[in-house]
């Protein structure tokens, strides 16, 4: 009998020291996924706006990622779509710390007609991270708002900003619809833009503008369906320039605004006489 207990004694320091040396992985945290996109927040007196992005780079306390590197972009082909460029895997939220988007422009902008200059050619996004949760994947959306960035066809100031939305597959939608006069005559309003803001009106997220038809489409954006926003059409003499509004719901044609209902593919906006 003692020797039977001395085995299993003997038996269970070694399974122990087994243990120590190789120890059992039961973490199943798999980190998160963080998806990088480009979009633009349209202007309608252009033919294009192609610039040459010299270096886009996610920088935090202990990482630095290029993102995209020496590529020619025509911005005004993102009106409404989101152009996915790089994938980044995080397993430590430290890899978010102080994060920032650092762009590097080219010196010019070709808008169709003629090629201006570049005010500034090195911009510095700070990235509210603050809802991240390792474990979730998330999409981060680097927006140029022409609007804003563009004075006439003489300046170029870029003005971009950015955004983190929680991804699950049903964070994607793809929305369109016609903007009308009213719901009688049905007139289609064409180059009207179109926002998608918080309820607040304090935060654009994406815009894109009516065609010939009044017809306006979001293809596959990202939004976080927990939470609320407004759809909402913009006055035509609108162009945004002012980089300080806080609120921009005086810009917005009060009988268009809708709650977004993320059930919906399709929404039609009426304006009212304009």
């Amino acid at each position: 009998m003692k020797k039977i207990l001395s085995g299993i004694f003997i038996i269970s320091i070694i399974l122990t020291l087994l243990t120590a040396c190789f120890p059992t992985n039961n973490d199943n945290s798999k980190g998160s996924t963080i998806t990088f996109y480009l979009t633009d927040s349209p202007k309608t007196d252009i033919q294009k706006a192609e610039l040459n992005v010299k270096e886009i780079k996610y920088t935090s306390d202990s990482t630095e990622i290029i993102l995209l590197s020496n590529q020619k972009e025509d911005f005004l082909k993102l009106d409404g779509v989101l152009e996915k460029i790089k994938d980044i895997e995080v397993i430590n939220e430290s890899a978010l710390k102080n994060a920032k988007i650092e762009i590097t422009l080219d010196s010019t902008i070709d808008i169709g007609s003629k090629k201006i200059s570049v005010d500034s050619t090195n911009i510095t996004l700070n990235l509210d991270t603050s809802e991240f949760n390792l474990n979730r994947n998330y999409n981060i959306i680097i927006d140029l708002d022409l609007g804003i960035s563009l004075s006439g066809d003489t300046k170029f100031n870029p003005y971009f900003r950015t955004w983190m939305v929680a991804d699950t597959s049903a964070d994607y939608l793809t929305l369109y619809g016609y903007v009308y006069d009213d719901k009688i005559t049905k007139v289609p309003k064409s180059h009207y833009m179109v926002l998608i803001t918080d309820t607040n009106y304090s935060t654009i997220l994406y815009t894109t503008l009516t065609n010939n038809d009044g017809m306006y489409k979001f293809n596959r954006i990202k939004l976080d369906l927990t939470k609320n926003y407004e759809i909402s059409v913009a006055y035509p003499e609108m162009d945004f320039n002012d980089v300080n509004i806080v609120n921009f719901e005086s810009y917005i044609i009060t009988d268009s605004s809708t709650n977004l209902d993320v059930t919906k593919e399709q929404i039609d906006l009426y304006i009212g006489y304009q």
